[in-house]
Order: structure tokens, then C-alpha cells, then sequence
């Protein structure tokens, strides 16, 4: 029988911020195309609607790792470890899929620069503190 050592509040902190992030994420991907179709032009949108279903999949699959990691962060689970690091690799995927095949550069600079990047520091930042809160004993 393991002891059960108390995370600090920072991790209460790192776990609603987490939970909240990953809400507003799902959110706002609802919302991305409209936008995108309000905002670019006719041959701009009809790139973006010509990604393959494959990338939606992987999309998909990023959005509810990132989600469920989260939920058991919350819930103080180790396996939340696999599913930041399975969000973290498909992000990577997706977001530089983004970046470079779709080349959406000229149309934001939110969308093209900042949100990619914020995207894939806030996984990889999520991946890393998940292995360190598994390591120092605050997941089981």
C-alpha cells in the first residue's frame, strides 16, 4: 500500500487551467470554419476545404486525448500521461500540417503563427508536467 502524497495547489491550479484550455479549445474549433469562410477568400476557403478526411480524424483524435489527459489529471490518474502524449504527437502532426500544406500564412497571423504555436507549447507543456507529477507521486 502505497502513501498518498498531496500534489500542491499549483497542480489544482495546472489541472482547472488544463480543464478550462481544453473546453475553450473544442469550443473555438467549432467556430474556426465559420470564421475562416467569413474571412478569407473564395479560392482560400476551397483550399482549406480540400483537407483530407484523414487530417479531420487525427484533429478528432488530438482534441479528445488532450480532453480525457485532462479529466485525468483531474482525477490524479498516471494515464493521463498517455493521452497528453498522444495529443502532443497528432498536434504536432495537425498543426504542422497546418502550417505547411495548407499554407494559410497570408490570410492571419493569429491562425497561422499564434495558434499553432500555443497549441503545440501548451501540449508539450502538459506531456511534461504529467510525467513530473507521476514521478514526484501526485498521480496513482
Amino acid at each position: 500500500m502505497g502513501i498518498d502524497v498531496k500534489p500542491p495547489t499549483s497542480f489544482w491550479v495546472v489541472a482547472t487551467f488544463t480543464l478550462l484550455w481544453n473546453i475553450i479549445e473544442i469550443y473555438f474549433s467549432s467556430f474556426e470554419i465559420d470564421f475562416l469562410q467569413e474571412n478569407l477568400t473564395v479560392e482560400e476557403f476551397e483550399n482549406i476545404q480540400s483537407i483530407p478526411f484523414w487530417y479531420t480524424i487525427v484533429f478528432v483524435v488530438a482534441l479528445f486525448s488532450e480532453i480525457l489527459g485532462s479529466f485525468m489529471l483531474f482525477m490524479r490518474k498516471k494515464i493521463a500521461t498517455k493521452f497528453f502524449a498522444v495529443a502532443l504527437l497528432t498536434l504536432l502532426f495537425v498543426e504542422f500540417y497546418w502550417l505547411f500544406v495548407v499554407d494559410i500564412k497570408k490570410t492571419s497571423i493569429v491562425f497561422s503563427l499564434f495558434i499553432p504555436v500555443a497549441v503545440i507549447a501548451i501540449a508539450a507543456f502538459l506531456y511534461v508536467y504529467s510525467k513530473r507529477a507521476t514521478r514526484k507521486g501526485w498521480l496513482k
